[in-house]
């Protein structure tokens, strides 16, 4: 045996040693189980298929290797997929492979080509899986790789989840084995071997941000700021997965004090609970809330997190939408995120007394009308969203409250002509679902406060007033 078969033969074998010891890290398989390997035929998914295929026998299980044509470039697509054959024929694994309309998926669900890409990817192997009844999913991310996504996720001011870099495993079932490798070595093992593997050309195209990262901005930090950056990257991501491996510990501790419970489509939290917590903490629940019902949290911002923390303390019975098709919505003490159920048609009138409190038990609200002087020769200042000031004397007694009807028109404060309540609703951007629960009183004339939005023109108090009429809409005292 020559001197470089001998080297190269210790380069595999310690490699392949190396892999089996990453692989079992991440999951025991049970023999007989079936791993999907995802197999593009590039350098890194070639590694990743004959480092499997090296151990797959001692660990018992079966390879079933999965290929999608993005539809993005072409004839070379068509090369990469034939190449991608050949090898796994060489190999003896089943190949399977799809084509995807990712241009026309980006349109549609409002995706960057690359968002577009990887969604229509994971949902491909995802029906391999399940069609060949297979345990795992395995993909060929690298160290280069993870160090590429927590300089991504920095820059767009993700938090510690996103500076986590590229979880090992992810749901339970998705593995990158590769992910304490490099670029560079698992090179060297290809060309040890003696094997080829594609280049795909969109990987230099300099018009993908992830592209720039890896060919411009990570050669210039390494050159002008850090020779190692790529390692401290990864070294940071790896921190931080130890603290979100620990974060998990401490909400499994703090969900029995915010009431929590999981539904079939909704997770439901006392909101007093919850936003009386450490703003970080309330944070971290509404995130786990998210990933439980989901599965993941990557479309999920900041700003929405803090929107449903915002409106978990708002004490009002309104709600926002979510990516995923979620939602996040008050309902007395609990606020729920997840899918709202269908609501039964709404329908209350109820007589208000000067003074006098009526409860709306369909809403679990109460409303209550004051006669005050205190806003005498003076305009009202300072009155919140659920509070209304009205004129007496402008008011036609006697008031009634009720809810929307076909046909409602008033004056909102501020305009010269009357609108549609349908119009007004939907310039206030109230939901559909809530806006025959929005509570409106109305004198013998018609409408003069649409509960929690705006009263009428035509009754407002202003330094001619007497006689005010004050509006206190809160939730029902609990019985």
């Amino acid at each position: 045996m020559s001197p470089v078969s001998s080297k190269e033969d210790t380069i595999t074998q310690a490699l392949e040693a190396r892999f089996c010891e990453a692989f079992l890290a991440l999951v025991k398989p049970q023999p007989g189980q079936r791993l999907v390997v995802a197999f593009s035929g590039g350098a890194d998914s070639t590694a990743l298929l004959t480092l499997l295929r090296a151990v797959s026998g001692a660990l018992g299980i079966e390879l079933i290797t999965a290929h999608l044509d993005h539809g993005l470039r072409g004839s070379e697509s068509q090369r990469d997929r034939k190449a991608a054959e050949s090898m796994a024929q060489e190999l003896d694994a089943p190949f399977i492979w799809a084509k995807a309309d990712c241009q026309a998926l980006a349109r549609a669900e409002s995706l960057s080509v690359e968002e577009a890409a990887r969604k229509a990817r994971y949902r491909f192997l995802e029906r391999v899986r399940h069609e060949r009844n297979a345990d795992y999913i395995a993909t060929g991310h690298t160290a280069d790789d993870n160090a590429e996504v927590l300089l991504l996720n920095l820059m767009r001011g993700a938090g510690p989840q996103g500076l986590a870099g590229i979880p090992p495993v992810r749901q339970g079932h998705i593995l990158r084995p590769l992910l304490t490798f490099w670029k560079e070595e698992l090179l060297d093992y290809l060309k040890a071997k003696g094997l080829s593997w594609v280049e795909d050309s969109s990987n230099r195209s300099l018009s993908f941000t992830r592209n720039r990262v890896r060919h411009d901005l990570l050669p210039r930090m390494a050159q002008d700021y850090n020779p190692a950056v790529k390692a401290a990257l990864v070294r940071t991501a790896r921190l931080i997965q130890a603290e979100e491996s620990a974060w998990e510990e401490i909400l499994v501790g703090l969900k029995p004090g915010v009431g929590w419970e999981k539904g079939e489509e909704a997770i439901r939290l006392l909101a007093g609970q919850l936003t009386g917590l450490n703003r970080a903490l309330g944070r971290r629940l509404v995130r786990e809330g998210v990933r439980c019902l989901t599965g993941q949290t990557q479309a999920l911002t900041m700003a929405h997190v803090e929107d449903v923390l915002e409106l978990a303390s708002s004490g009002t019975d309104r709600g926002l939408d979510l990516p995923a098709g979620l939602r996040a919505w008050v309902q007395g003490e609990y606020l729920f995120l997840g899918t709202p159920p269908r609501e039964a048609d709404v329908s209350f009138e109820y007589p208000l007394v000067l003074p006098g409190l009526v409860h709306l038990k369909e809403l679990g609200l109460e409303l209550r009308a004051d006669i005050s002087n205190e806003f005498q020769h003076s305009e009202p200042r300072n009155l919140g969203p659920f509070q209304a000031v009205m004129d007496l004397n402008r008011l036609a007694l006697p008031l009634l409250v009720r809810n929307q009807r076909p046909g409602d028109r008033f004056q909102p404060l501020g305009m010269k002509g009357r609108k549609k309540l349908h119009d007004f609703f939907i310039d206030a951007k109230v939901p559909a679902r809530l806006r025959p629960r929005t509570p409106l009183v109305l004198d013998q004339e018609g409408i003069v406060w649409v509960g929690g939005l705006r009263i009428a023109e035509r009754v407002r108090a202003g330094t001619e007033t007497r006689q005010a009429v004050v509006l206190t809409l809160k939730k029902a005292a609990l019985t």
